[in-house]
Parts: structure tokens; C-alpha cells; sequence
């Protein structure tokens, strides 16, 4: 009896796991944008509806470099104009959690296109682009 109880509960734990391991791919794929700093290709992942101040909104990576992620937090949210288009500052942080960056620029909600300047930890700025 017992036995049969163990397998029950861990087949049920397993089948949990699975079942979010499947769920999330599929949710990073709808979110994925593509884009550019300067020359580098990059994927983000942003969600900014209902954010704050301070809060994680997502993370990117370099194409070429999948295995590291960089931590997006918003620092600054501004509305522009009634049709959606806000400047929307982005802090960067390393896997360390080192702060490495800024994203500054416009985001247009309609279009979900995000365009500006990225500032790296020592200063060199890049264009960016993101759809």
C-alpha cells in the first residue's frame, strides 16, 4: 500500500514538472523579440503592462551566447502621447547581478517596438532596435 502511494505521488510530481517544463518554451517564444545592440543580434523578453519602478521586466540574450541571460529592471516609464508610444528606461544586469547597462528609449505599445540608445558599463553607447 504504501508503495502504491510513493508512485502515485511521484508520478504526479513528475507530471507537474513536465507539464511547466513544456508550458514555458512556448510562453519564451511568444514574448521573444528580436533585435540589435549596434552589430549583435539579440532576442528579449519584456513584459511592461502593469510594471513599476524597480521591477524585473524581463531579460535578453545575445543570439550567439543563448546560456546567458541579462536581467531587464525598469527604472523609468513615461508616457509620450494617448496612442501608446512611452520612454521607457531599462537597467541591465549581468547573471551576477552586476548592473552592466542602460536601455533608453521609446517603446510603442501598438507595434511593440522598442528604439534607442544602450549605454554599456564603461560608457560606449550603441543604437538599439527591438520588434
Amino acid at each position: 500500500m504504501k508503495v502504491t502511494k510513493f508512485l502515485l505521488t511521484l508520478t504526479a510530481i513528475l507530471f507537474g514538472a513536465f507539464h511547466l517544463a513544456a508550458q514555458q518554451p512556448a510562453q519564451q517564444q511568444e514574448d521573444a523579440r528580436n533585435g540589435k545592440i549596434g552589430p549583435y543580434a539579440i532576442q528579449m523578453f519584456i513584459t511592461l503592462s502593469d510594471a513599476t519602478e524597480g521591477d524585473i521586466v524581463g531579460y535578453y540574450i545575445y543570439t550567439d551566447r543563448p546560456a546567458t541571460q541579462f536581467k531587464l529592471k525598469l527604472q523609468h516609464m513615461e508616457a509620450i502621447n494617448a496612442e501608446g508610444r512611452m520612454n521607457v528606461v531599462l537597467d541591465e544586469y549581468s547573471p551576477r547581478g552586476k548592473h552592466t547597462g542602460t536601455f533608453n528609449g521609446q517603446y510603442e505599445c501598438r507595434g511593440s517596438l522598442y528604439e534607442g540608445t544602450f549605454t554599456n558599463s564603461k560608457g560606449k553607447r550603441f543604437k538599439f532596435q527591438v520588434e
